[in-house]
């Protein structure tokens, strides 16, 4: 699977945990609970990213997606 392929799945995997997180308020702590659970998959996931980057990418997904969705 290329970078891009893998971007698109990762989009999609950080809004289901979004979803499955999401209840009133705890905004930060709602957005580590992602980050873990996001976390947990970048070993398998195999990109060929640093993890910092990766982190990166996945934190500002969160924080965009948190405004579009709710």
């Amino acid at each position: 699977m290329n970078l891009g392929k893998h971007l698109e799945w990762i989009w999609d995997v950080v809004k289901l945990f979004m979803y499955l997180v999401e209840r009133p308020g705890d905004g930060e702590k709602k957005k580590v609970e992602v980050m873990e659970l996001v976390d947990e998959l970048y070993e398998d996931i195999d990109l060929d990213i640093p993890k910092d980057v990766f982190d990166s990418i996945v934190s500002a997904a969160i924080d965009y997606l948190a405004l579009v969705l709710f």
